[in-house]
């Protein structure tokens, strides 16, 4: 396929499968856009912009860390992913022991506290937490966030583990010479439930994406049991459920952002606070058979990714159509909206070839 991008975004075709067998045509477009230096100021574009995520990232070995950026190429999502990853900032640059952050897009907000360094202490029948450490800069995911293995067990080989998030810290089970004492705690927990307890079971809260073998996700994969390795393998079970495509937990999935949404970023750059809007969110998007205009959309993204670290964030748009018979009948793929070249190539029936632009060069013609 030849695909002609009026944008600066970067983009890939791939293929994807639902749980009927058909096969499509998916087209993946990625839009990179730094927060703006002034209050009130537009994004600007990144430059270079982001590359696509192939395969999924993690923060240590994968399956014991968690997911630091998920591949963007999701076969469709039906709700908006918001994602972001980094790392708590105290006021002024002033250590501070607990720091709220949180993100709002639109009229959907999301908010925990980070907490600094702490451990758990056994004084006799009581555990209880220590202090927490200052901080003016705190990193968190997943993986300082409640939950873990039951790191109580140093001997146990197969310790229980923390089922929502089996990568975190803190947690603990009543077992007999479990050694809790000196254990670390999270470094994030929800406003409305602090961590009193390695033995509670606490909401893991961070902004990551989530593991797609935990439960908030797994239950949505379907059943691989030996019908389906007898009969279906290797298409998707008929209990599979597209929802396992959205990487954010239920909480972070929003409407897909219209253009000029409002966003706030709080406690997570030095700044301490960030506004701005949403670029235009809008992207036409249009899939040809031979001469034949076969699929024409206008996307929103269907992820809305976060880098507060480096201020950057990311759109992530994708579209798909079903293949007749090979992937080689979609023959041209335009992004944006098209030129009146493009159009024109199209009308009289010509290939349209985009010269090496400068800035003497004359307007794109079609080519016979």
């Amino acid at each position: 396929m030849q695909v002609h991008n009026q944008t600066r975004f970067v983009h890939q075709m791939t293929m994807g499968m639902d749980v009927a067998g058909r096969e499509f045509v998916s087209l993946v477009i990625k839009g990179s856009f730094a927060f703006p230096d002034q209050p009130g100021a537009a994004p600007g574009l990144l430059d270079p912009q982001r590359p696509l995520v192939m395969a999924d990232e993690a923060t240590g070995a994968p399956g014991f860390s968690a997911t630091l950026w998920e591949t963007d190429f999701a076969f469709r999502k039906a709700r908006c992913d918001v994602v972001a990853q980094g790392a708590a900032h105290a006021p002024g640059g002033r250590p501070a022991e607990r720091v709220r952050v949180g993100l709002r897009v639109g009229q959907w907000v999301k908010q925990f506290d980070v907490v600094g360094p702490r451990q758990w202490r056994v004084l006799g029948p009581a555990i209880t937490a220590t202090r927490p450490h200052p901080f003016t800069r705190q990193p968190f995911s997943y993986d300082t966030a409640f939950g873990g293995p039951d790191r109580a067990r140093p001997d146990d080989p197969a310790p229980p583990v923390f089922a929502d998030n089996p990568v975190g810290l803190g947690f603990a089970t009543l077992s007999p010479g479990a050694q809790i004492d000196g254990l670390a705690l999270p470094n994030t927990e929800a406003v409305d439930d602090p961590v009193t307890s390695p033995f509670g079971a606490h909401r893991p809260m961070a902004l990551g994406p989530i593991g797609r073998a935990w439960p908030a996700r797994a239950r949505h994969a379907g059943t691989y049991d030996d019908h389906w390795k007898d009969n279906v393998f290797p298409f998707l079970p008929a209990d599979f459920d597209e929802r396992y495509y959205q990487m954010a937990p239920e909480d972070q999935q929003i409407d897909p952002p219209a253009p000029m949404t409002p966003v706030v970023v709080v406690g997570l750059t030095p700044a301490g606070r960030e506004e701005f809007r949403l670029p235009e969110t809008r992207l036409p998007v249009t899939l040809l058979r031979g001469r034949d205009i076969a699929h024409e959309a206008v996307l929103l993204p269907d992820t809305l990714i976060f880098d507060t670290e480096a201020r950057v964030f990311m759109l992530v748009w994708r579209t798909w159509a079903p293949i007749r018979r090979t992937l080689a009948e979609w023959t041209e793929a335009w992004i944006g909206p098209p030129t009146p070249a493009m159009l024109r190539a199209r009308a009289e029936g010509r290939d349209y070839l985009r010269a090496v632009a400068t800035e003497e060069d004359a307007p794109e013609e079609p080519l016979p």
